[in-house]
């Protein structure tokens, strides 16, 4: 296969690319096109991640590289064939001592290199993007690696089209609506209208369905053996046109090649069909999301008897959550192998078996209901998806799963809650009676999950009665706004000597709204921050953070209007140790947190949340209206430096205590509206503070974020042209330089072959 001429038919195609000025105008076009979609969307998300070049949800002003490379590849193949048709010189080649497959492969191989190309310029978007944020190379890693195999299918489709005809226009019209057809049928715009066993089908069989899987990170056999097949039946479909030219149509030989044709057809349908049983992947993605987590195989590998999953489905689930039923059954696959015989997964079909509708019934677990338009007309397709685990004489239900993310972490804590010899829970003792935050006015959300695994108490008593801590496990403290008796402080104070443990939100600047500025900073002379001081060094400064570049969007009522509000810090996590694989969270309106230096101090105190590099303080915080503030005008870009907004605490006597410069960041306002995140990672904190650690690495497989943070404008615009028109740029350049060489050579040789006459 590497012979000569197999090598020689390769160099003659690509000559054709990178020696015509037709290739590189579709370098530039698909590049440029691929870099401002992509920024179009990635700087509202602000996130470092490539999903929005390489999503697969269509949309005409947004085309990411997948339909891009849909409409690219016929126009880069269609030539391939039916140039060599049109000028006769296919026939010469094939009556020549080179076999057909040598001329096939050399033509996809050409092909494939051309595209491989211009997907691989694309690199300039990741790596300038580094210089903003911490990108995962392993994920980037496997969308390329999808994004050549996308292409590779993409390759055959357009060689096949093209050795249908001698017009290259044609050609590229055929390729174009073949590869359309096979990449829309995928959509679940479309397959909700179709019959639901249809539909399920029809994505097995789209490119769209097994690239979206390859695209989150995870190289999945059954999606590499879809892509082999796809090629290869397109290929033999060539193969075969090709050798109808030289044999003749009567010949046993040609009526063979048709039968295996034919096969290998039907074999690439059954493959996409029939090929969910097949195992094997490999997670690349640097959090190994879809792989178990130390903690989940800790917990199985700490059950003492037989741990019963069922799982209740449909045979023909709604086409919503078609990915989502994957992906459950390859989680609890992955998990039974991997438990020693330890856990046993029984599938049940209540829609097609009475007995399981009953136990389905009679474990909560119902039917859902998913709208679908069928001939012009909403209906409802219902679908189950609910999970029983029973463990000796203890159960546990999750009636629907409407999303794999936080799926791990589900079944891990209901074993793990089941499998628990100690079932009393611990309690959360939450202050009140100072001006602190109401947990169920302002941080419903957030107590409410604490309620899923935690008795909630208030503490609220009489100034001069000390308070019940005496069966407190955690105090929650949120921002005393109001003067606490020397009695209460004494009682929190003999609390944390004798080991407690607290999670203490401090507020030294509340916000009030004034008709003529809007937000304004007033100094909270209660905030508690004189006995944070006095016990740990830790001193919460009476100021607020904000943060030129690592901030958030939050609506204005008065503006109407959604602006980046530099006060709403997107703040980092300093110590992953207690937080996780999390690496961010939102504080609004933070205060800055100095730590002293004492050391003969018995306890150990660590940063835990900290500012970006562009952050600074206001001391004044008299006007924060994002739009007439002078602040924003004149000093937001000066004097910025690193802040601590939230500190860890450990004494010798066994105390732990978080205190957090902000009490807000765990309110509705917040967690409902501009960060879940936030709930998640107070919840990890709970869970350090109460020394379970152990499912928090779980939990946090689903909150790890990788966030955009540009040093100024210019930063910014610079990454956005760079890849949008400089790149392109650079490529004519290098177009035009080898155009002036080739006419160099051959203005050399016209001149040798002069002075030899």
């Amino acid at each position: 296969m590497f012979s000569s001429p197999f090598v020689a038919l390769i160099k003659k195609d690509l000559k054709g690319y990178f020696d015509q000025p037709t290739g590189y105008l579709l370098l530039v076009i698909f590049v440029a096109i691929s870099s401002w979609s992509f920024f179009k969307t990635a700087f509202l998300i602000g996130e470092a991640s490539l999903q929005p070049l390489f999503t697969v949800e269509f949309s005409i002003d947004r085309p990411s590289l997948p339909w891009l490379m849909t409409l690219f590849i016929p126009a880069a193949t269609m030539r391939l064939l039916s140039e060599e048709q049109r000028d006769g010189t296919l026939e010469t080649l094939l009556t020549h001592p080179i076999r057909a497959w040598v001329i096939l492969l050399s033509k996809f191989l050409s092909g494939l290199i051309f595209v491989t190309v211009a997907v691989l310029v694309t690199l300039g978007i990741p790596l300038s993007l580094t210089t903003a944020g911490d990108m995962d190379w392993g994920a980037i890693t496997s969308q390329y690696f999808g994004s050549i195999f996308l292409g590779a299918s993409l390759v055959a489709i357009g060689l096949f089209t093209s050795s249908l005809t001698r017009n290259q226009i044609i050609s590229f019209i055929l390729g174009l609506t073949l590869g359309m057809i096979l990449m829309i049928m995928g959509l679940e715009i479309v397959a909700i209208t179709l019959p639901p066993n249809i539909a399920s089908l029809l994505q097995l069989l789209s490119p769209i369905t097994h690239f979206d899987n390859i695209s989150r990170g995870l190289i999945d056999l059954r999606d590499i053996m879809y892509f082999s097949s796809l090629i290869a039946t397109f290929l033999t479909a060539t193969f075969l046109i090709m050798r109808s030219k030289t044999l003749s149509h009567e010949s046993q030989q040609y009526l063979n090649l048709r039968l295996g044709v034919a096969g290998l057809i039907i074999l690439s349908i059954l493959v996409g069909w029939f090929g969910t049983s097949i195992q094997g992947r490999l997670d690349l993605t640097e959090d190994k999301i879809f792989t178990l987590s130390p903690a989940t195989k800790e917990i199985v590998e700490s059950l003492d008897d037989l741990l019963t999953i069922d799982l209740y489905l449909s045979d023909d689930p709604p086409v919503q959550v078609a990915s989502v039923y994957r992906d459950v059954n390859d989680f609890l696959d992955d998990l039974e192998s991997r438990s020693n015989n330890k856990i046993k997964i029984t599938r049940h079909y209540p829609e097609d078996n009475p007995q399981d509708y009953q136990k389905a019934f009679n474990a909560g677990i119902e039917a859902v209901g998913f709208e679908r338009q069928s001939q012009g007309e909403f209906q409802i397709k219902t679908g189950y998806l609910g999970i029983s685990l029973t463990y000796l004489d203890k159960r546990e239900v999750i009636p629907f799963v409407e999303t794999i993310n936080g799926f791990e972490y589900k079944i891990a804590s209901l074993t793990d809650k089941m499998i628990s010899i100690d079932t009393d829970r611990l309690t959360i003792g939450v202050l009140q009676g100072h001006g602190e935050l109401s947990p169920t006015e302002q941080m419903l959300t957030f107590f409410s999950v604490l309620n899923e695994e935690y008795d909630l108490l208030p503490l609220e008593s009489d100034p001069n009665e000390t308070l019940p801590l005496e069966f407190i496990d955690i105090l929650f403290i949120g921002s005393p706004s109001e003067p606490m008796s020397d009695i209460h402080v004494n009682s929190i104070d003999q609390y944390l000597d004798n080991g407690g443990k607290a999670l203490i939100n401090l507020q030294p600047v509340l916000m009030e709204t004034d008709e003529n500025v809007g937000f304004v900073g007033v100094d909270n002379r209660h905030s508690f921050n004189n006995y944070v001081a006095s016990k740990y060094g830790v001193i919460v400064e009476s100021n607020l953070v904000y943060d030129t570049q690592s901030n958030v969007d939050i609506p204005f009522t008065n503006s109407g209007i959604v602006l980046p509000y530099p006060y709403w810090v997107r703040a980092q996590i300093a110590n992953n140790n207690i937080a996780s694989n999390a690496n961010s969270l939102v504080m609004p309106w933070a205060s800055s947190i100095g730590i002293l230096n004492q050391p003969k101090s018995e306890y150990e105190i660590m940063p835990l949340i900290r500012t970006s590099e562009f952050a600074s303080v206001d001391n004044n915080y008299n006007n924060l209206n994002p739009i007439e503030n002078p602040i924003f005008e004149n000093t937001l870009q000066n004097n910025n430096f690193q802040s601590d907004l939230g500190v860890s605490i450990k004494g010798n006597n066994n105390s732990r205590v978080i205190v957090v410069g902000d009490a807000e960041w765990v309110t509705d306002v917040v967690i409902n509206n501009i960060a879940s995140t936030n709930g998640l990672i107070g919840l990890n904190f709970i869970d350090w503070l109460t020394e379970e650690d152990t499912l928090a690495s779980v939990r946090s497989k689903i909150v790890s974020e990788r966030n955009l943070i540009f040093s100024s404008d210019n930063h910014k615009n610079i990454i956005r042209y760079i890849n949008i028109a400089g790149i392109p740029f650079l490529l004519i350049i290098f177009g035009f330089l080898k155009f002036i060489q080739r006419r160099n050579k051959g203005f050399k040789s016209n001149l040798g072959n002069t002075n030899e006459r």
